[in-house]
């Protein structure tokens, strides 16, 4: 089944109306009529969370028409070590990296990345918590195992870009009140509305080490 087939069923099934299925995710009916046309556009990136969400599935699912479809490379697998410069010029769904086009790779101790996976080292404090005993505690030189193709949710840590500076960043997506945000574990930096198309998630962070899974 395509995206656009999936979609449209679900929405039939929900007994919406195209307005009324564009209003739950926050875009104009123009947008839900691309996205249920055979030959239209997907759902961009951060658009699809809220869809998948409405759809009772994962973004996985929703992009692959219903079934999980992720390549996944072994435990021990080495994934590149890039710059956030980089991270930031990345497209929706990262490009694959090939052996020799990183000078450092990382070993993905804890988790199964992707073909398309890739590492960030954390720089600055806006995800360092002010409470030593927070379960999640990502210090200035923590590294992150990003993997562009994993679904999303509330709660799950990601990186994200902005489209118009091409800068990436490190945050935890929350919802709340039918808008998506992202959140810092440092209260003192702000917590950013996802405006699309402006802010785009391109991955879900799956292992930081110091080491842990997530």
């Amino acid at each position: 089944m395509s995206i656009h087939q999936l979609i449209r069923q679900g929405r039939l099934r929900l007994k919406l109306t195209e307005q009324e299925f564009a209003e739950k995710v926050g875009v104009s009916r123009g947008a839900v009529q691309q996205w249920e046309k055979e030959g239209g556009t997907a759902p961009r990136r951060a658009n699809q969370p809220a869809v998948a969400n409405l759809l009772g599935l994962s973004v996985a699912e929703l992009m692959g028409g219903g079934e999980p479809n992720i390549e996944q490379l072994e435990q021990g697998a080495k994934v590149p070590l890039i710059s956030w410069v980089e991270a930031g010029l990345l497209s929706d769904i990262s490009d694959p990296f090939q052996p020799g086009d990183a000078d450092e790779w990382v070993t993905a101790s804890e988790s199964h990345p992707s073909k398309g996976s890739f590492a960030l080292r954390v720089t600055g404090s806006s995800m360092t918590s002010p409470d030593p005993e927070a379960q999640y505690n990502f210090p200035d030189g923590t590294v992150l195992l990003v993997d562009p193709e994993r679904s999303v949710d509330p709660g799950d840590f990601v990186i994200a870009k902005d489209v118009e500076t091409q800068k990436a960043t490190f945050k935890r997506l929350a919802y709340d009140g039918g808008r998506w945000y992202l959140r810092p574990l440092n209260p003192n930096f702000k917590t950013v509305e996802i405006d699309d198309p402006k802010l785009r998630i391109i991955g879900r962070v799956i292992e930081y080490q110091r080491r842990g899974k997530l």
